[in-house]
């Protein structure tokens, strides 16, 4: 981590980072989705990094819609508190980034909850893997077909090793799971 980096002194060039890894191609309207109409506002008058949409005429900046939008707390901090919680192996807590960042312990608190949430799994796979997830379905699926015919119980248990359903558990003993 090179902390002499400008993203973590500097709120314009922290804007400027933050522009170049969520707007890629260029800014868009968080609110339209337009790409091509968008102006960037300057002068005295105008906050740093505010564009206007000149199809749905809504004012934007890069934190709308994201976990920093109307915060107080300064995009250079946000960036480092970023920057300190991926890169930390077990986390950092509210109190450290209190610590380190300079802010208060109640700003710290709300900043981390927002970076974890920022960075959760919407879809996490199952602890182990699917395929234990598998290997239990198909033994809780033998015990609730009940001792029958090898070859019916294994008819059965082909079926719902390669499709899955979501009923498996209302098959009764001789029934088949078709498509």
């Amino acid at each position: 981590m090179d902390i002499t980096n400008p993203i973590f002194h500097d709120n314009d060039a922290a804007r400027e980072h933050l522009e170049t890894i969520l707007w890629p191609d260029g800014p868009y309207c968080p609110h339209c989705g337009e790409a091509e109409k968008v102006t960037k506002l300057q002068g005295k008058s105008h906050r740093p990094g505010l564009y206007v949409c000149n199809s749905c005429r809504g004012h934007f900046t890069v934190t709308v819609g994201t976990v920093l939008e109307r915060s107080k707390i300064p995009l250079c901090k946000w960036v480092m508190g970023f920057h300190l919680m991926a890169s930390s192996k077990k986390g950092v807590s509210a109190h450290q980034l209190h610590r380190m960042l300079g802010i208060t312990y109640k700003s710290a608190w709300f900043m981390a909850h927002r970076i974890r949430e920022a960075i959760r799994e919407f879809n996490p796979s199952p602890v182990g893997g699917l395929t234990q997830g598998k290997n239990a379905v198909q033994r809780l699926t033998l015990k609730e077909v009940g001792p029958s015919d090898s070859a019916t119980n294994d008819r059965i248990m082909g079926r719902l090793a390669a499709t899955s359903p979501p009923s498996h558990s209302t098959l009764k003993h001789g029934e088949r799971y078709d498509q």
